[in-house]
């Protein structure tokens, strides 16, 4: 399975040199060392913006369906994807090369510090005990640590990026406890509403696909966590202390509250489908 790495801009120089050097701009230390930190062997290309201006062009054109990760370099020239897409590929932007500037070398700059930083989280997200702290379903885990996260995971260009990661995980790992009052000893992330989260091996429940009420997103986002594939076929088991109710509202994987039911448990999915 590739790693997708598309330029997304309508810079037609960019477009040019990244269609005439394609693998040939990945930094040497990449191309000498393989590719197999990076969960895949890179295909570099470049999404043209003058020609369709919208996010569903882009997914359109994208063949993310196959690859191992997706990494979107934008110039701004598509307004609003980091935004969009900032939770599920990993999204960040670039400065275009100044007039003059070789723009090869360019690209290869930023594709060094891009790829430097997206080992480093591929690396941590291969690890099972970090995974299910990527993976959390971002709309109801309800803590400051979450946006947190999504920003550090949308600027893969900042200095001390592996470090700040670090910090961020070792934050979260606190937030992992047993239940109170429960004879089992069982260790599960907990938000500041009390809910209780751990990703279980279960495959017994399967995330709804049908479109509508569902969207395109719905169905990125059980795939794919800040650029890297995940098994989207398991989810979490939500809980509260003592046994307490889990019936109420909750927002799912397009926003929308949604009833819950049951008393017990929720089977609650990483694109927050439940």
């Amino acid at each position: 399975m590739p790693l997708i790495i598309a330029f997304v801009t309508g810079a037609s120089k960019i477009i040019e040199t990244v269609t005439e050097k394609r693998a040939a701009l990945l930094p040497a230390d990449i191309r000498a060392n393989g590719f197999a930190e990076l969960g895949g062997e890179p295909v570099v290309t470049a999404f043209d913006t003058t020609r369709a201006r919208t996010v569903d062009a882009l997914l359109a054109w994208l063949d993310w369906q196959s690859a191992s990760g997706v990494l979107l370099l934008t110039d701004d020239s598509l307004p609003g994807l980091v935004d969009l897409l900032g939770d599920h590929f990993s999204v960040h932007r670039f400065t275009p090369p100044a007039y003059g500037a070789k723009t090869a070398n360019q690209l290869t700059a930023t594709l060094s510090k891009c790829l430097r930083s997206y080992k480093y989280l591929a690396n941590r997200f291969a690890d099972a005990k970090y995974q299910q702290i990527f993976r959390l379903p971002l709309r109801n885990f309800d803590a400051p640590e979450i946006e947190r996260m999504r920003l550090l995971c949308r600027d893969m260009t900042q200095r001390n990026y592996g470090r700040e990661i670090d910090a961020m995980l070792r934050d979260m790992r606190e937030r992992q406890l047993p239940k109170r009052a429960s004879e089992y000893d069982d260790l599960y992330f907990v938000d500041d509403a009390g809910k209780h989260f751990e990703l279980g091996p279960e495959h017994h429940a399967q995330a709804d696909t049908a479109m509508p009420p569902h969207n395109l997103l719905c169905i990125i986002a059980n795939r794919f966590r800040f650029g890297k594939w995940f098994d989207g076929t398991t989810h979490y088991n939500v809980s509260r202390a003592k046994g307490a109710s889990v019936v109420g509202t909750y927002p799912d994987c397009h926003g929308a509250l949604t009833a819950h039911k049951k008393r017990t448990h929720i089977n609650m999915f990483t694109s927050d489908f439940f």
